[in-house]
């Protein structure tokens, strides 16, 4: 989602008892997990055993499986995503694996007591999602849980979300003014905000201009089917690469290859539904919302890693006014946020040659010189903690 930009995941550390892990289990009640999962829409659940290096229930888990039924029998409108935990023994991968098993397992028992499998998602993370430190056996044993995650699909915030990117995938032209925001924390937890604002016009198969300027970048990239050309005014160079094909091709090289994403990157790709609903476990219809004026649906989204929220115009051009991408694995919870305003499609678009001219005389250098200009953070800031 948007070049990455929040795709990591890393070990948190936290103190942790062997009494403290005992209190977790002893408070364990099925009217807790009940209201955990109304008010919180989450519960760890630290009390189903499995035995070790399987994902076979061990006796004496009964009890605990009926209350999640009975839980999913008193609401029908819940569906439920089980998402499995291990420790850091043994093998990352093997951890994986397991973890899957484990809550294939459960999704498996709950079916079998009578919950419809359709309303139920099984995952894993393995051990990349520790709430306590690895070493000690206190805290192992409060990593090797159960995550039950109250989910929402909404079929109306689905509709609504291919409604509009059918809508742009059939235009041929395109042209929009965006404002962006890139927030960043701070190794003292406090958030900054990196605006930048710019324009992009796409002609489709294969045609698009866009630029960008902020605090900390200036730049163009043109594409005419065959060449990018990548242009940093605020350094006064550029750089030209040879990538023939579509649109959908050049923005899969920059973002994989180069780690240049284009502004707004899943939205003006052909199979936006597809890039953006994968990996979705819960959709939502907020109603409506208004941005620069225009009334809009407000649909909400949750992968693993981020949440988005996408504001889309009603009437007969469904386009996207506002995105917001917010990372639940990097600490502190940073947003990636753009605004589109002055939408224009068909033969109102913004026209444009495409071609690149040197009118400032810019000097040729190689691309992997020039990227550092070219991305989101000013050389200063560096990648730190992580969650």
């Amino acid at each position: 989602m948007a070049g990455g930009i929040f795709a990591t995941v890393a070990l948190l550390a936290v103190a942790n008892t062997a009494s403290q892990a005992q209190d977790i289990e002893t408070k364990y009640s099925r009217d807790a997990m009940q209201q955990a999962l109304e008010t919180r829409e989450r519960y760890d659940v630290h009390g189903l055993r499995f035995g070790i290096s399987t994902s076979t229930l061990r006796p004496g888990t009964e009890a605990i499986l009926d209350d999640i039924a009975t839980a999913l029998q008193n609401f029908p409108e819940w569906g439920l995503r089980i998402v499995g935990h291990t420790d850091a023994s043994g093998n990352a991968e093997t951890n994986q694996q397991l973890s899957i098993a484990r809550a294939e397992a459960i999704k498996a028992a709950l079916v079998e007591r009578g919950i419809a499998a359709d309303r139920l998602q099984a995952g894993g993370v393995g051990q990349t999602a520790p709430v306590a430190s690895n070493d000690s056996g206190a805290g192992r044993a409060l990593n090797r849980r159960v995550e039950l995650v109250r989910t929402t699909d909404s079929a109306e915030a689905k509709k609504l979300l291919k409604a509009m990117t059918d809508y742009l995938a059939a235009q041929k032209a395109m042209s929009f003014s965006y404002d962006s925001n890139l927030q960043v924390v701070t190794n003292s937890d406090q958030k900054l905000g990196l605006a930048s604002s710019g324009t992009v016009v796409l002609n489709r198969p294969d045609k698009v201009h866009t630029t960008r300027s902020g605090g900390f970048i200036d730049s163009e990239a043109l594409f005419d089917g065959k060449t990018l050309t990548l242009l940093g005014h605020n350094v006064n160079k550029y750089t030209q690469v040879e990538i023939p094909g579509t649109v959908d091709h050049l923005i899969d090289e920059l973002k994989d290859k180069y780690g240049l994403p284009l502004p707004a990157a899943d939205l003006l790709m052909t199979s936006a539904y597809d890039e953006l609903m994968t990996g979705v476990y819960d959709s939502k219809d907020l109603g409506s919302g208004v941005i620069n004026g225009t009334e809009c649906d407000s649909l909400a989204f949750r992968k693993d890693d981020v949440d988005f929220q996408i504001w889309v115009a009603h009437g007969a051009e469904p386009y996207p006014c506002r995105l917001v991408i917010t990372s639940s694995k990097v600490r502190g919870g940073p947003e990636y946020s753009v605004q589109i305003s002055g939408w224009k499609s068909g033969d109102a678009a913004a026209s444009d040659d495409f071609i690149f001219k040197n009118t400032s005389n810019a000097e040729k250098i190689d691309v992997n010189d020039l990227k550092h200009s070219l991305g989101d953070l000013p050389e200063n800031f560096m990648v730190g903690d992580k969650k």
